[in-house]
């Protein structure tokens, strides 16, 4: 039979169990991690630039000798990654190669390999590549993949990324 001191312990329970999740964390989604997970030591270290900021120097860091463009990256930003915003225009007959718009390299936390594509005659591309070894993102994040191979992958950041970009452009070609 629940007694009335068990009825309160219950009703005790559920209610720090409700003020717990409704602090907008769960029991089930807490994350855990080792000693060793904690102090894993970050020496990774990456190119740091953008067109827009560090103009061509930037396209090709390895010829070059772009070592102002150097950075150690920090925290959980375990990740290597190139971001390349390019176009293409197309009328009846032709399509023209893909113009570079933007070019982005720096250290990540997360990085998805892939490119977006939108637009019909003319076409916006946001790519990305990631990698793990320091100073490894060095490539130029070509669309080049996108047409030669049709892969398409989405991400979130990805696509947020490219609707910054899209108005931009739009505001640039008007």
């Amino acid at each position: 039979m629940l007694t009335y001191h068990t009825a309160l312990q219950i009703l005790w329970i559920s209610f720090s169990f409700n003020q717990y999740t409704m602090a907008g964390q769960s029991l089930t989604t807490a994350i855990h991690r080792t000693q060793a997970a904690q102090e894993r030591i970050n020496d990774l270290k990456c190119y740091k630039c953008d067109t827009m900021d560090d103009g061509e120097l930037c396209v090709d860091v390895v010829n070059s000798n772009a070592t102002n463009f150097v950075h150690k990256c920090e925290g959980d930003e375990f990740i290597c990654m190139v971001k390349r915003f390019s176009y293409t225009t197309s009328n009846e007959n032709s399509t023209s190669s893909p113009k570079m718009w933007s070019l982005d390299r720096r250290c990540a936390v997360n990085c998805e390999p892939g490119c977006i594509v939108i637009g019909e005659r003319t076409k916006l591309y946001a790519c990305t590549s990631c990698c793990e070894s320091p100073m490894c993102n060095t490539g130029k994040g070509s669309a080049a993949s996108v047409l030669a191979f049709g892969r398409i992958e989405t991400g979130i950041g990805t696509s947020l990324s490219l609707l910054t970009l899209v108005k931009c452009f739009l505001h640039y070609i008007s």
